[in-house]
């Protein structure tokens, strides 16, 4: 029998290993970013034609390749990061694996130009399914140019799984800001179709963040710092006002390396518990500094994944200083014994009570015998003499007084003595008579009703969602929601990524009837919300929808009409802690039961419970 085991060529194992490296184009964009850092330089632009589908083109001003070292660089496993199996716990560099050049250009079309300082002319080379083409010295200016074209033309199926320009975009902006976000002291740029994105000078930490994220993130950083011998943590997390409900702003960095952690987020979650309710997120931006000699990175192609030595320890180190970061800064109530530089206020020895002035009145005064309309001058009264306490208040003009007004009042007292004692039984009558159903709301939450069977528990807030929902579902199946124009159009500033996302999303919007304006950069003017929505809430709404959206996968198109209507009415629904009067909990109870799924929302989630008089029976046996 022949042997059958073989060794693939070069260009086969280069595709195997691209399937893990080069997933979309944001993943090129992450590792020509990454070489560039690794380079020294201190200027990296980004440039793009059609989200990447077009070309990918990194410049850097590092400090570039010989020709020998630039026609290495795209073979497999050639790296100048380490040299040995020891430097695996010893690495300080964002690359390290010789990998990525070698993947990318197994799958796309690669064009280097190259040029170290000490040198006078610089390297071209072109090469194409893992092959080099061509080579030669050009002039061209110190630094790295790398130019990526037709990606993935080597396998079609790939490139048809590609999501629109938008959702490609949005995907590279991520990775752009994850690298961006560790090294603040290097320029990058970022332009797509000649429009530029980002344009995120060197600067400190915090005016990155705030170059990345908008002006408006400023005030809602608060700073942590906390140094241990395990490990050094710095950065900053927001005030638990900016939570939201989807993921977009959570960052660590170990060693200046982006990464993920499911255990630290937990200490994160832990240490704003009670400041924020269980669906909303933190914000954050920190980094670890640890010896790389405890941390493995060397776990994934993408070297996201990194494993600590001691986790349960940095853990604790995670939730102490993110709490004393919540408390130093007035989030959580403190108290101040501080007394310098205050204002010193003396008690006097003997207390200073206020003059309370006198007046007097007659006691026996009678308005059925007196004018109850007395002048200035009748209001003169003779005080008599001798020892008799009391004043006379005789005044000089009486007027007479009609007869008979008492009967006006008989039996007046008999009367209310018995409306008051019959209203709450004929009420009662009435209520049992005719079946009004009673409803109670509990703890903000539950709207609590008796049943046939039980005692009925609706969550009120999901019972809205679900009205609102097939309410707007049936609108928009036949016509488009109209709008309401806004006398004074709200500003709504984003960041770059929200921005095309709501580019993306624009005409969905107007169905809804929202009517938005590009004004200014990663900035919208509001012009029009939905007609059922208060002015107030629309840029409230907006932003419920943004985040609604950020993180769905597959076309938007998908399913738009289901998508759009759970969007806009998780946005609108009822909040918790709303209060509600019976007749709003009846006409919510009746709408519920209008519905064609009333136990459940749209997405799964249970709307109705019954606590059933067999399980009340068997609690008291």
């Amino acid at each position: 029998m022949a042997d059958v085991i073989q060794l693939l060529p070069d260009s086969v194992a280069n595709q195997i290993a691209a399937g893990e490296v080069v997933q979309r184009p944001a993943s090129v964009v992450k590792e020509l970013m990454e070489n560039a850092i690794d380079a020294g330089a201190t200027k990296v632009q980004v440039i793009l034609k059609n989200a990447g589908k077009g070309f990918i083109q990194v410049i850097d001003n590092g400090k570039g390749m010989s020709p020998r070292d630039s026609r290495m660089a795209f073979e497999r496993h050639a790296t100048s990061k380490i040299s040995n199996a020891q430097d695996l716990f010893n690495i300080r560099t964002m690359g390290f694996r010789g990998e990525a050049l070698a993947s990318i250009a197994s799958v796309a079309e690669v064009e280097l130009r190259t040029k170290r300082e000490e040198d006078e002319l610089g390297t071209y080379l072109f090469v194409a399914d893992s092959e080099l083409k061509n080579q030669e010295n050009i002039n061209c200016s110190r630094g790295t140019n790398m130019l990526v074209k037709n990606l993935f033309y080597t396998i079609p199926a790939r490139r048809k799984f590609l999501k629109s320009d938008t959702t490609e975009l949005r995907n590279i902006t991520t990775e752009f800001l994850r690298v961006a976000l560790t090294t603040p002291n290097i320029a990058f740029t970022l332009v797509n179709n000649g429009n530029e994105i980002y344009n995120l000078p060197a600067s400190g930490l915090r005016q990155r963040i705030v170059n990345a994220f908008g002006k408006t993130i400023n005030t809602k950083l608060l700073p942590v710092n906390c140094e241990t011998g395990i490990v050094t943590i710095n950065g900053f997390v927001c005030i638990p006002q900016h939570a939201r409900k989807t993921y977009g702003e959570q960052y660590f960095f170990v060693n200046n390396r982006f990464m993920k952690h499911n255990f630290f987020h937990k200490a994160i979650m832990e240490a704003y518990a009670g400041l924020i309710s269980g669906d909303m997120i933190p914000s954050y931006f920190l980094y670890f500094t640890v010896d790389p000699s405890i941390i493995d990175v060397n776990i994934h192609p993408t070297k996201t994944e990194i494993k600590f030595q001691d986790e349960s320890a940095i853990f604790q180190i995670i939730l102490a200083s993110v709490k004393e970061a919540l408390g130093k800064f007035n989030v959580t109530p403190t108290i101040d014994f501080d007394t310098e530089d205050k204002v010193d206020f003396t008690v006097p020895d003997s207390p200073i009570l206020p003059k309370v002035p006198k007046v007097s009145y007659n006691p026996h005064y009678n308005p059925f015998n007196y004018s109850t309309s007395i002048s200035k001058e009748d209001s003169d009264f003779e005080q008599p003499s001798g020892n008799s306490s009391r004043p006379n208040f005789e005044p000089r003009h009486k007027e007479q007084v009609p007869a008979n007004w008492d009967v006006l009042f008989a039996g007046l007292e008999d009367k209310t003595e018995e409306i008051q004692t019959e209203i709450p039984e004929m009420a009662e009558k009435q209520e049992d008579h005719e079946g009004i159903i009673s409803f109670v709301q509990m703890k903000g939450r539950f709207i609590v009703t008796p049943v046939h069977s039980g005692l009925m528990f609706i969550d009120q807030k999901r019972a809205h969602e679900r009205v609102l929902y097939e309410r707007y579902l049936e609108t928009l199946s036949h016509q488009q929601i109209c709008g309401q124009k806004s006398l004074f159009p709200e500003t709504l500033e984003l960041s770059a990524e929200d921005f095309l996302l709501v580019k993306e999303i624009m005409d969905d919007l107007a169905i809804l009837g929202f009517e938005l304006g590009e004004f200014g950069k990663n900035c919208y003017a509001i012009y029009a919300t939905p007609s059922d929505l208060s002015t107030s809430r629309g840029k409230e709404v907006l932003i419920s929808l943004i985040e609604h959206y950020k993180n769905t996968e597959g076309s938007i198109r998908d399913k738009m009409r289901e998508r759009i209507a759970l969007s806009l009415a998780k946005a609108a629904s009822l909040d918790y802690n709303a209060p509600l009067d019976k007749q709003e909990m009846s006409d919510l109870f009746d709408n519920l039961f209008a519905c064609r799924h009333p136990n459940y929302t749209a997405d799964g989630k249970t709307i109705i419970h019954i606590l059933k008089n067999e399980d009340v029976t068997q609690w008291f046996k």
